[in-house]
């Protein structure tokens, strides 16, 4: 399916820079857990909304194709999705998950600095780069990037669990 080239969607705002994130982050550093996971959720959704009804379309059917396993497609979809909208980072995101399912590590890597370009608090992807650091034996990164994870999410209970574990590990040594 050929997709038309509409090169105006390319500087529509990215939901990134939605001004109700700077007060969600603030509320998800400082306040309590009971709100963080509702925090974290409406973060996830401003992110999701992609900037035009064409693109958030396209991202919509490239999610339920990565869900049913069409990674292909999926990955097709999405490079229509950064194509019309480079600036929104959750259409690297889901790409770069989907090259990881595709065991693309490179071009993963790639689509999720990407992100961290466009969005610095990302901290899903933070954790998936966190997790490639630790397998590939980089303890001390992946020990550095769960601290940037919980620096944006400091309630994410299982990163605070991997980070320690990593700490122990890497104790005796400079960090």
């Amino acid at each position: 399916m050929i997709l038309p080239s509409f090169a105006f969607f390319a500087s529509a705002a990215a939901d990134q820079t939605d001004k109700r994130l700077d007060l969600l982050f603030e509320e998800l550093r400082i306040g309590d857990a009971v709100r963080a996971e509702e925090n974290v959720r409406r973060i996830i959704d401003i992110w999701s909304d992609a900037p035009s009804d064409t693109v958030d379309l396209l991202f919509a059917r490239a999610e339920l194709s990565a869900e049913e396993g069409a990674d292909d497609l999926a990955l097709a979809l999405l490079d229509h999705v950064v194509g019309l909208a480079p600036n929104f980072a959750q259409g690297y995101a889901l790409r770069g998950r989907v090259r990881l399912s595709l065991n693309d590590q490179s071009g993963a890597i790639h689509d999720f600095s990407q992100v961290l370009e466009l969005e610095p608090r990302h901290f899903q992807v933070r954790t998936i780069l966190a997790g490639i650091l630790f397998a590939s034996g980089e303890k001390r990164e992946a020990y550095e990037m769960y601290q940037k994870v919980l620096e944006w999410n400091p309630h994410d209970e299982d990163v605070r669990r991997r980070a320690r574990s990593l700490r122990r590990e890497l104790e005796g040594q400079e960090i």
